[in-house]
């Protein structure tokens, strides 16, 4: 049996309310730096290997833990957030300016619309976590840690429990469970994998 821990990355600024621009770039905070390393020295056993998104925000929570643990593989995975804005028409902004059209795109459910250059739909999304799931079933280490972001942890939960659900109903489960019960700063989702069969611990 195989342990995976997916955790959600520290604080970043766009978390904080702050105006942001390159999703791919924002930074943590100073709260988010202290509970990075706060998350490196909790862990219980030492990792196998770290991945984290490409994203700037997976990247720095995951350094506490590769200085701590230099001898774990590290690797990048495409397990970065779910951007389903266009990003340049949300240069500047922050989590309330954007609130209408969130509420918009969310309230359409159409998994296959893209909202610009540099989105990506709801349905490639849910490829991605497939794939992600696919990926760890690979593994042969003992305990891989994982830093990603809460709406992909989000469906990545949705496609290990039910990995044959269409797309649209997917899209109406997953943003229930995300205004519900969304994934904190530094959360984990504790995965167990025995072969091909994965099962939530938490």
């Amino acid at each position: 049996m195989k342990r995976v821990w997916v955790f959600r990355h520290a604080e970043s600024l766009s978390n904080a309310g702050g105006k942001t621009l390159d999703p791919e770039g924002i930074p943590l905070t100073e709260h988010g730096l202290r509970q990075a390393r706060n998350l490196a020295w909790t862990l219980a056993d030492p990792p196998n290997r770290v991945v984290t998104s490409p994203f700037r925000r997976a990247i720095d929570t995951a350094k506490p833990i590769d200085a701590r643990h230099p001898e774990a593989i590290n690797e990048v995975w495409p397990i970065q957030e779910f951007t389903y804005l266009d990003p340049v028409s949300c240069l500047g902004t922050n989590w309330a300016d954007r609130k209408p059209r969130i509420d918009a795109y969310w309230a359409n459910l159409d998994p296959a619309y893209v909202d610009g250059e540099g989105a990506e739909s709801f349905s490639n999304l849910l490829i991605r976590a497939r794939a992600f799931i696919k990926g760890l079933t690979e593994l042969e280490d003992d305990l891989t840690i994982v830093i990603s972001h809460g709406q992909f942890m989000q469906a990545a939960k949705l496609m290990a429990l039910r990995p044959d659900i269409s797309d649209r109903t997917a899209m109406s489960l997953f943003i229930d469970r995300q205004l519900r019960r969304p994934f904190s700063n530094c959360e984990r989702m504790a995965l167990m994998v025995d072969g091909d069969k994965i099962t939530i611990a938490d």
